[in-house]
């Protein structure tokens, strides 16, 4: 019987075995669950810190060229022999990422699960950038077109992309099916994004208001962790825009789609306080950061909304 031996933070026993069953510790069990026990001698590429685990892995090294009776530094397959053997950075199949590290060939194009996020070169944004997209799919319904052929069925849908530091577009789609609607609205929006400013990229530089056909919004710069206190869809476009301290109400028209429209033209209506001082001629003093440490509370008598 061999003791116990400790491999970095992790620890296995070398158990025996007497008759059906096979001691683990101080507790017996049978063959077969003991089989179906996980291999705690091997390091794992997740839960494990290989670089914690070095010292065990050279001398795992040292070990396989005493066996092949050659030196260590002399063999370069010695490494790849000491990964196969000890499941080394292999991970494991239940572990996948969203998407592969490097982008694909030339032409092709890369899904996740789902099938809504796409990339290809078409996109005209890198990979990196493409990984690290959120995306809120919005408004998904259903639509009929009377022609005399009769009714025409399709699906609509509505989707929002941002990457969360201040850049975000919106795009529409139309399909037979749900799916490739969600997808052609998805490639639509990452096109059509563009970068809005925000004050201490938290907040707008100033209050808003703004009509859209029959909808009327209004936002409002708050203080910071006052929190994004607007209607659920507006609150979903903040969230891919990366702002996070903003009041809001809409009057008149609440339709989805116009309320999101009406958001994005009121992002760009925001005027830069540095742009307003160039064309004036005039020096900038941010006051806020400048006597305030960065934090000032809201004025006396200024509603809360």
């Amino acid at each position: 019987m061999l003791g116990s031996q400790s491999v970095g933070v992790r620890a296995f026993t070398v158990s025996t075995a007497t008759g059906d069953k096979v001691q683990l510790g101080s507790d017996y069990v049978t063959l077969k669950e003991a089989q179906n026990k996980r291999g705690l001698f091997k390091l794992d590429p997740i839960y494990d810190d290989v670089e914690e685990n070095s010292s065990v892995i050279n001398l795992w090294k040292r070990q396989k060229a005493a066996e092949l009776n050659a030196d260590a530094s002399a063999m370069s397959h010695i490494d790849e022999l000491v990964r196969k053997e000890h499941n080394i950075f292999e991970v494991p199949d239940d572990f996948q990422r969203p998407y592969p590290k490097y982008p694909p060939p030339k032409g092709a194009v890369i899904s996740d699960d789902g099938g809504d996020m796409v990339w290809s070169a078409d996109l005209k944004i890198p990979y990196e950038e493409f990984r690290r997209l959120a995306k809120k799919t919005l408004i998904v319904k259903r639509t009929v077109q009377m022609t005399r052929k009769g009714k025409m069925p399709s699906m609509y849908a509505m989707v929002v992309v941002g990457n969360g530091r201040g850049s975000a577009g919106y795009g529409e789609g139309k399909s037979d099916e749900a799916a490739k609607a969600v997808l052609f609205a998805t490639r639509a929006a990452i096109k059509n994004m563009s970068h809005f400013p925000r004050y201490d990229e938290r907040t707008l530089y100033h209050d808003i208001e703004h009509k859209f056909k029959a909808t009327k919004l209004f936002l409002w710069a708050r203080r910071p962790g006052f929190g994004c206190r607007v209607s659920p869809v507006i609150h979903n476009i903040f969230e891919c825009v990366g702002i996070h301290d903003i009041a809001g109400k809409v009057h008149g028209s609440r339709n989805p789609m116009n309320v999101i429209k009406a958001v994005f033209e009121a992002l760009k209506k925001q005027r830069i306080p540095s742009d307003l001082a160039k064309a004036r001629g005039l020096r900038l003093v941010d006051v806020n950061h400048t006597y305030y440490q960065g934090i000032r509370t809201t004025p006396v008598g200024r509603s809360k909304f």
